[in-house]
């Protein structure tokens, strides 16, 4: 950060505070003082839906990780990607491997996860909005806005949530509307002229009709110069509404409304380009040099000439003065995202032991966002996509309480359907590739999960799903010269669409002990599994449109759940046999790289957690991840050829994690409560691609945050001031590398981080 910024956020944090506290002489609604300091908000047991029904998180023989709302807040997190820092064995990115927008989610747990944002490829971890299934990961980076809880469910979600949580699930849950007149309004302001504004209503209609409504605009500036178009790139728009509705006409009756918008905005992630790429032997940069270029660009005189028109690094590969990323890209380079949806609940309990549930959605999705991957004024290889998803699912459930609760049940049903559009321009010097594909999935499951209490210590759960899905391919793809009208070029894939069908069946079984009234062990297998796909980017032309079949998981796991007054202590060891792994390979011949299955593999680790006050107004919070993950098998048909190995590391896979945090609450008096938390989160280092291209693989990191936060007794008004990664590291994140284009990007931590905040509660 220069001298200039960093006064001008220190400025700004004083004009926040002042205003503030200047503010609490003026006539403010009173209420009562909150007895609750940050430490009991952070050591409060959470009760959770890891199973589908509401159970205190430490009784739930799960390994999951939960947040309620007003924690993550006191941790100073904003949106779901910051969860990684205080979750072990979860990586949770939204930097994009390819695509041209940060709003891409890339979550692996246990090393588990998905790459590719593509319509023909399914996720490896299921995301969720309150018990709605998200399909795509475009759009799927949010921020938590009114959430009441975020839980992280690791391992195969099999039976539950079938929709191919092969990884696990990661579920965030809405705060429901409030039975008296309130609500907040929170703004901050911070580095990069960052500035984010939150407002809540809770407005009740009558004594059975509730309604809150909830609205964010956030908005940063990128970090990466682009000089030829004067926007930085890595900068932030993001405005997000949600309005629900919630009707009791009884006390066994009970239906939910909610809708929700999100729009994203960007000039583009902020890549930066790390090689051009000129050693590839199929690389595009060195296609361009040594065939359209001219003389003084071929090989070998091109790959150091300072004439401007070759392409390489001594021209385009580059820091400015101060040693921060430029990007020299002058081709369109932006992210424009839009979705919405619909979700209808109804809860009806029959009578005392039976209750009927309905979760109906709809979700609509719209997305355009272009990448110069060259990062140069040529044309080299530059990206559009319009990405379109509508999707609609219904889940029924039949719950149950019998034998005076020594038995309960889940019945369930759930149906699922999805229909998108992916136009994709691949624009290099001498061609342009223009595909319009259409993509569809439709998924059926049956379910049952039950618990019987063998004695009142002793407790064993079984469930079972049957799934089927169908999967839907309808490419329209060419190739023909650049600047031409494409319609007369070649057809890439046959025209018509393709279709396979998968299903499987997943069950899990677990036993849990009640060791005593604050201790709980114990050991559980389940399956998972993810469904096949179509292979999208092709070139040159096929007779057939590639496919690939489905992955399945099986897991075994053990662990244990322990509680006392002031103290939480969970841990949990698991194994898991990965087989049949969906992994991009190399067709000689090909630009482009083709999903396969490739092989199995061996993954075992463990999860530590703990939360701690070990003194009146301490608060100790801790967590450790091991994931040692191994193929153990490569075996890929003809033509195909693997780009990896047994020796090959998984992927956005640290083999260790951990965080670490210490709080300490002051008691003011009349004057208020004052925090201030001091947190690290440490990964080891870690491929970025299959293919373990070192130069862009993250390094092993530690990041230090600082949270400073008061809050008044009795107005209302609460400050905060939050510095993330107080020692300026500025190393890669993530990074883009690819055989068939031959460029490597890469893309850095933005660098140490101010932010001031004031929020007003009534």
């Amino acid at each position: 950060m220069t001298d200039a910024r960093r006064k001008s956020c220190v400025q700004a944090c004083t004009i926040v505070a002042s205003t503030m506290l200047l503010g609490f002489g003026a006539a403010v609604p009173a209420q009562e003082r909150k007895d609750e300091a940050n430490v009991d908000t952070l050591l409060d047991v959470i009760t959770v839906t890891a199973r589908k029904k509401e159970e205190n998180l430490q009784d739930t023989p799960v390994s999951v990780s939960a947040f309620s709302g007003e924690s993550l807040a006191v941790r100073g997190i904003e949106d779901i990607g910051e969860i990684e820092t205080i979750t072990p064995n979860l990586t949770y990115k939204n930097n994009p491997a390819v695509g041209g927008a940060s709003q891409v989610a890339s979550a692996y747990i246990r090393g588990v996860g998905q790459r590719d944002f593509l319509g023909t490829i399914d996720n490896g971890v299921g995301f969720y909005i309150d018990d709605v299934y998200i399909p795509r990961t475009v759009g799927a980076v949010v921020d938590l806005l009114d959430v009441d809880r975020v839980e992280v469910l690791r391992g195969p979600q099999g039976t539950l949530f079938g929709r191919n949580s092969v990884g696990g699930a990661v579920k965030i849950h809405s705060r429901a509307p409030g039975a008296e007149l309130g609500g907040f309004f929170d703004a901050s302001y911070g580095t990069d002229s960052f500035y984010s504004v939150k407002a809540k209503l809770d407005l009740p209609v009558s004594d059975t009709l509730l309604t809150s409504s909830s609205f964010l605009s956030k908005r940063q500036d990128g970090y990466v110069d682009r000089p030829a178009t004067d926007n930085a790139l890595g900068d932030e728009k993001v405005a997000a509404g949600r309005f629900q509705a919630l009707w009791t006409p009884s006390d066994r009756f009970a239906v939910s409304l909610t809708g929700d918008i999100a729009k994203a905005e960007e000039n583009g992630p902020a890549f930066a380009l790390q090689d051009a790429g000129l050693s590839a032997p199929r690389g595009f940069g060195a296609f361009y040099n040594n065939a359209t270029a001219g003389a003084a660009c071929r090989f070998p005189g091109g790959i150091t000439s300072t004439n401007p028109l070759c392409y390489n690094n001594a021209n385009y590969a580059r820091d400015d003065e101060d040693g921060d990323s430029i990007n020299l890209g002058t081709a369109p380079t932006f992210s424009d995202i839009e979705h919405w949806g619909v979700r209808l609940g109804i809860d009806w309990e029959l009578n005392d032991s039976l209750q009927i549930k309905s979760i109906a959605s709809y979700r609509d999705l719209d997305a355009q966002f272009a990448r110069d991957a060259d990062a140069s004024p040529l044309t080299v290889v530059h990206f559009f996509d319009d990405f379109r998803s509508e999707s609609f699912s219904q889940e029924l459930q039949l719950v149950g309480d019998l034998a005076d609760g020594r038995w309960d049940f889940i019945l369930g049903a759930y149906y699922f359907d999805e229909d998108g559009f992916n136009f994709n321009d691949l624009e290099f010097a001498i061609a342009k590739l223009e595909s319009r594909n259409k993509f569809g999935t439709e998924s059926l499951a049956l379910f049952l999960q039950t618990t019987f209490s063998l004695t009142d210590r002793l407790h064993l759960t079984g469930g079972i799903r049957w799934t089927e899905e169908e999967k839907t391919f309808d490419p329209d793809q060419i190739v023909g010269p650049n600047n031409i009208r494409i319609a007369a070029g070649a057809r890439i894939l046959p025209a018509g669409e393709v279709s396979r069908t998968d299903d499987a069946v997943t069950p899990m079984v677990s036993i849990a002990y009640d060791v005593q009234d604050n201790l709980m062990i114990y050991a559980s297998y389940s399956e998972g599994f993810r469904s096949g796909g179509f292979v999208q980017r092709v070139f040159p032309p096929l007779s057939i449109v590639p496919n690939f079949g489905p992955e399945f998981a099986q897991s075994y796991e053990g662990g244990f759940k322990f509680s006392t007054d002031g103290m939480q202590l969970n841990g949990a060891v698991y194994r898991v046999d990965y087989t049949d792994i969906q992994v991009r390979t190399e067709n000689p011949g090909f630009v482009g790289l083709f999903e396969a299955n490739v092989g199995d593999a061996k993954i075992s680790g463990f999860e530590l957690e703990t939360r701690w006050s070990p003194a009146d107004r301490w608060f100790f919070e801790a967590s450790a991840g091991y994931t040692d993950a191994r193929y153990t098998a490569i075996r890929v048909k003809p033509p195909l050829r693997a780009l990896l190995s047994t020796d090959s590391k998984f992927d956005n896979v640290p083999e260790w994690s951990a965080s670490v945090s210490l709080l300490k609450d002051f008691d003011l008096g009349a004057k208020g409560d004052l925090s201030a938390r001091l947190s690290a989160d440490h990964h080891s280092g870690y491929e970025n691609n299959p293919e373990n291209v070192n130069a862009i693989a993250t390094p092993e990191r530690t990041l230090l945050n600082l949270n400073l936060g008061w809050t008044h007794p009795t107005t209302g008004w609460s400050l905060d001031l939050t510095v993330k990664n107080l020692t300026d590291n500025t190393d890669i994140l993530s990074g883009y590398a690819n055989p068939s284009i031959g460029t490597r990007d890469i893309i850095r931590n933005r660098g140490r981080q101010f932010f001031a905040g004031a929020k007003y509660e009534f």
